[in-house]
């Protein structure tokens, strides 16, 4: 029998979407695998088990759903759950979380208290682990950027931000630099990043570096560069924080498969990966990340729905949730939305920066 091959247009059907929809929900309700009599019970379709099943067994084809084992009903993959996400979602009105977001404080909270009050609330209403982190400060300038010598082909580079942030950094290197040559490429490279802000050194491409005497000292001022950028980078990363852990241990697959859920916690205690992968992907509008979408291996058993918050139109940093690709979107995508509109609110109101 020829493999099905999925629509040109990217479209279902209506009869595959509405199936597709009633397995969407029916998994996230139950979180086990979905049959044709419970679509057939449970959703009025109008049409018999034996057109579901026929259906189902098309969209699997297709790439919408999957069959975990012989005889068992099928479960949304990331392709499905992502046909659902933009087509099939429900226009409902958002979770009413008016009364959560009076209980946010207005004044005399720093910046992390009022996100760690915040997370609190998402979590509660939406009910998924929340999490929110906090805009790079690209206006901090470098003060000093300083190279020593610390062994044949090693060097340490120092550098000191106007806040007094200091790292250190070892720097490897393919040959012996002469003294002479070290001077120089000092020289050029504090020029290059000395007094600029963090934004205009990130934008710097170490390419792009001035020519020297020999390809070998030029490409010791590229090292040289890009670990600087680096370092700068992580002096002025912004705070990650999370609440609601305890929703993640509640759903049942990562208590079936304990090692999903270890991934995730790494991943979390971590930090820093979580982190660049929000301010990569920080967008307009509320952003969803599911499975396998995920460049995070790690995650790729989760779905990430988030948004940007601002302060006036500055954007201050990322807000969302994070739980199983078994999520329920309809509930979560329009209280993160919700959410961070509030906390662009108040934090405009009260001028934090």
């Amino acid at each position: 029998m020829p493999r099905r091959v999925a629509p040109q247009t990217g479209l279902l059907d209506a009869r595959k979407a509405a199936i597709l929809r009633a397995v969407t929900r029916e998994y996230i309700r139950t979180s086990e695998p979905v049959g044709s009599q419970a679509v057939v019970q449970r959703y009025a379709l109008g049409i018999k088990p034996a057109t579901v099943r026929n259906e189902m067994a098309a969209m699997t084809e297709y790439g919408y759903l999957t069959q975990p084992h012989t005889s068992a009903g099928r479960v949304p993959t990331t392709r499905g759950y992502r046909y659902y996400v933009e087509h099939l979602i429900g226009r409902t009105t958002p979770i009413r979380i008016d009364s959560y977001l009076k209980r946010l404080p207005e004044t005399g909270e720093s910046l992390t208290e009022l996100l760690e009050a915040t997370l609190q609330l998402l979590a509660r209403a939406a009910q998924y682990s929340a999490f929110a982190a906090t805009a790079r400060d690209e206006t901090i300038r470098l003060l000093r950027c300083v190279i020593t010598p610390c062994g044949s082909r090693r060097l340490l580079s120092v550098v000191i931000t106007e806040h007094g942030r200091i790292d250190n950094r070892i720097v490897d290197l393919p040959h012996t630099p002469a003294q002479r040559a070290l001077h120089r490429i000092q020289g050029i490279l504090a020029a290059l990043v000395e007094g600029q802000t963090v934004r205009s050194l990130l934008s710097l491409n170490p390419e792009h570096a001035p020519s020297l005497e020999s390809p070998a000292e030029r490409e010791m001022l590229v090292t040289l560069l890009h670990t600087v950028q680096q370092q700068v980078q992580e002096l002025t990363e912004g705070e990650l924080l999370f609440e609601g852990m305890v929703y993640l241990l509640r759903q049942p697959e990562f208590q079936r498969e304990v090692h999903l859920l270890e991934a995730v916690l790494r991943v979390l205690e971590e930090r820093r990966p979580l982190y660049c992968l929000l301010q990569k992907q920080a967008g307009d509008g509320v952003q969803v990340t599911i499975g396998e979408e995920n460049p995070i291996e790690a995650l790729r058993s989760c779905a990430l729905i988030c948004a940007r918050y601002y302060v006036g139109t500055r954007p201050a940093g990322v807000i969302g949730v994070m739980g199983p690709m078994r999520m329920d979107y309809d509930r979560a995508l329009p209280t993160v939305q919700r959410v961070a509109q509030a906390l662009s609110d108040l934090l405009t109101r009260t001028l934090y920066s």
